[in-house]
């Protein structure tokens, strides 16, 4: 009786994850927009850091979140402290915590208008301060700010 309990559980398990699997190879084939393609891109390109999100407003009714990020788990996260002051300021929000430094920057579009915010990890290094890591982070949003004209460009589907 428990062997059979046992591979009941072991199918459904199995089931489970080619279903997540599934809908993991869909949405990454059909339903992926541009601000999770450029997320990826970056974060390859950029070893110096940790982790890599971008939020926004795709229309008043949803309000601010996390459209896309370097860990999957964040997409969909209602923006907080850290991109609402972004936000506020028009200027970098940065925490350090125990083991790295979180960078938040407004992401703006060609007529300079807030359109998004980018939230940067770093791991705390010698020589590696508040300031100097405002300054990496600058450097990468502005990589994003060329890819990004437009709130739209954030949103269309990736090719």
């Amino acid at each position: 009786m428990q062997n059979q309990k046992t591979a009941k559980f072991v199918r459904v398990a199995m089931l489970g994850v080619g279903v997540l699997a599934m809908a993991s190879a869909g949405w990454a084939q059909s339903g992926k927009i541009m601000a999770q393609k450029v997320v990826e891109e970056v974060k390859a390109a950029h070893p110096e850091i940790t982790g890599l999100e971008v939020a926004a407003t795709r229309s008043a009714s949803e309000g601010c979140k996390t459209i896309a990020a370097t860990e999957a788990a964040e997409v969909g996260q209602k923006c907080d402290k850290d991109e609402l002051t972004a936000i506020k300021t028009n200027k970098p929000f940065v925490e350090q915590e125990k083991n790295e430094f979180d960078v938040t920057l407004p992401i703006h579009d060609s007529s300079g208008k807030i359109i998004a915010t980018a939230g940067m990890d770093f791991k705390v290094e010698a020589g590696r301060t508040k300031v100097t890591v405002v300054r990496e982070a600058q450097r990468i949003a502005a990589e994003l700010e060329k890819r990004f004209t437009s709130k739209d460009e954030l949103f269309r589907a990736a090719e």
